[in-house]
């Protein structure tokens, strides 16, 4: 592979590779930004996400006792089995409901309920906790809400935990589920940041500022096979020189013969 060769193509034809250059820069810039009557804008947009943790509960809270179910009967009594109408259930029975409100999360009734005229929309990714090392069910929901700026994602995810507990609660209503019998669903962290979950891309500006440039020096070497140049030899002497020492050659050797 001849380096100086190519070394010369480009310089002789570095109008053109500096048009091609610049060519590629600005299109590969408008790659990633619009540009309107408002200004500059972005194309892509970059994502960001929201961090929350849910607890599925009962009012009376049943996380700070030692029975579920109730004691009767004075000092010396057992705890009873747990009845509908116990103020306290059995704790098993929460991470069950984590994984099914896990689901509920992203229902379209949740998403209808968190729906608000201001147009802050987002994506809700709802998962049930497990312990890390057990891998015990627990009863939390982690929820992650992404938007389309730190705001939108804060919001959105606060919204959408009180739409789950209103369509829990009219549900609730609904089927007459008596005060002691009902599930709540507490926000045990709130989202108090947000951070980048999708960059924005960079791919296509390199994509296109390589495929101009390519195209720019592969028209650099088709111009200079259309038009060629005569090239030194490398021991600097022009191309005809040989055949001419070669005429004289054979001359002086006809003169011989005569």
């Amino acid at each position: 592979m001849d380096f100086r060769l190519y070394g010369r193509v480009l310089w002789r034809f570095r109008l053109v590779i500096a048009i091609g250059l610049l060519l590629a820069l600005v299109l590969a810039f408008l790659s990633v930004v619009r540009v309107n009557s408002h200004g500059l804008s972005y194309r892509d947009t970059r994502l960001w996400e929201a961090k929350m943790k849910l607890q599925v509960t009962q009012q009376g809270g049943p996380e700070f006792r030692l029975y579920a179910a109730r004691t009767v009967g004075g000092k010396d009594a057992s705890a009873q089995p747990v009845s509908p109408d116990a103020p306290v259930v059995d704790p098993n029975r929460f991470p069950q409901l984590a994984i099914q409100y896990s689901t509920l999360l992203t229902s379209d009734p949740v998403r209808k309920l968190a729906a608000r005229r201001d147009r802050i929309t987002g994506k809700i990714i709802a998962t049930a906790s497990k312990d890390d090392q057990s891998g015990t069910l627990l009863p939390y929901i982690d929820v992650v809400s992404i938007s389309k700026s730190p705001r939108d994602a804060i919001k959105y995810a606060e919204r959408t935990a009180h739409a789950l507990s209103a369509h829990i609660l009219q549900q609730q209503r609904a089927d007459h589920v008596a005060s002691a019998d009902r599930v709540v669903v507490k926000t045990l962290i709130h989202p108090h940041g947000a951070s980048v979950f999708r960059p924005r891309s960079k791919t296509l500006p390199i994509v296109v500022f390589l495929a101009v440039m390519f195209a720019t020096v592969s028209l650099a070497f088709i111009l200079e096979n259309a038009r060629p140049r005569l090239r030194e030899l490398d021991s600097g002497t022009a191309p005809g020189a040989t055949g001419t020492q070669s005429t004289a050659a054979d001359d002086s050797e006809r003169r011989r013969s005569a």
